[in-house]
């Protein structure tokens, strides 16, 4: 809610007509950090339709809910699951996978898209085969073979004591969107989304994203394409892998990005997104990543909103296990 007070109320929505989508996934928005988001998964927008008191101390809990990873979905029926694959394996060209298409099928990666449809193997095949046509179209940068041309500040930040990762982006640090950069653009947000997925631990299933909105430029940020882009991403390749996407410091002039991706969200998606100030983002890190995430998120923020700012040097990871 860019800049409100401690004790205002906050809303995981904008608050009002007149302010309506003037707030800001994802790692889904603007070249990279279109983030989101979002998932980013991406990272990358409106959380929780409700009104709640903003959260201070341990307010910030009871907006989040009880913090940690949420418990792991039930399995889906094995066969379920090999019908699935080989269902999708009929819809992808030469109606066959690649080694490296097959070896992705785990049974967590399938289940997601089981359990997507409801435990239908024909109706998930068909959104599988999406998302394995969309990662053999990126493999190179997914795989590691090539490392993409980075553009902006957008990385895994840090891993909170869940295990859940964090992706940070910075509008100070976005790269107006071209037909030369575009696919540039595409291929960093793709190598976040995939390092993000390699860095959970302890049971984790999904990642964080503060879309940090400081810098934000409207005129650098017309381009949707790169919103459209980080969309297909999170629908699909990288589907249920977003926990919770904070928007923070959000403009006015953010209502005609918002405009654009809110219908390209589900409603499930949606409820995930939350429009904070710098300070209340700490808050929501700390009662869901812990202390030691919320002070690495924070103190890139500040750094951000300083001269020298803060662009970051390991990409598309901070963690040293996970760089490329």
């Amino acid at each position: 809610l860019g800049g409100a007070r401690p004790g205002a109320k906050v809303s995981c929505e904008p608050r009002c007509r007149a302010e309506l989508l003037s707030l800001a996934m994802a790692p889904v928005a603007s070249n990279c950090m279109t983030g989101v988001m979002s998932a980013l998964g991406p990272w990358a927008l409106s959380c929780c339709t409700r009104r709640v008191d903003a959260p201070t101390g341990g307010a910030a809990e009871r907006l989040l809910g009880a913090p940690g990873v949420a418990a792991p979905p039930p399995a889906a029926d094995e066969s379920g699951l090999a019908e699935t694959v080989r269902l999708a394996a009929a819809l992808l060209p030469g109606r066959e996978m690649t080694a490296w298409q097959r070896a992705w099928c785990t049974a967590d990666n399938v289940g997601r898209y089981h359990r997507g449809r409801h435990g239908d193997p024909a109706a998930a095949a068909e959104i599988l085969a999406q998302a394995l046509r969309w990662r053999e179209d990126y493999r190179e940068v997914l795989s590691g073979a090539r490392e993409p041309r980075w553009q902006t500040d957008l990385r895994v930040l840090t891993r909170g004591g869940d295990g859940v990762p964090i992706i940070y982006g910075c509008f100070r640090h976005n790269v107006p969107a071209t037909s030369a950069n575009l696919r540039d653009i595409t291929e960093h947000m793709a190598a976040v989304l995939e390092a993000a997925s390699r860095a959970r631990r302890q049971g984790a299933t999904n990642a964080d994203t503060v879309m940090d909105c400081h810098g934000y430029v409207m005129r650098d940020n017309l381009n949707p394409a790169p919103m459209l882009a980080l969309m297909r991403m999170v629908n699909q390749p990288y589907r249920d892998s977003l926990r919770r996407a904070i928007v923070v410091d959000a403009p006015r002039s953010f209502q005609m990005l918002w405009r654009a991706a809110a219908p390209l969200l589900s409603e499930k998606t949606k409820r995930k997104i939350c429009f904070v100030s710098r300070a209340e983002a700490a808050q929501l890190v700390e009662a869901s990543s812990g202390p030691g995430a919320a002070a690495a998120v924070d103190r890139v923020m500040a750094l951000n909103r300083e001269a020298i700012g803060c662009q970051g040097v390991h990409f598309p990871s901070e963690l040293p296990e996970d760089g490329a």
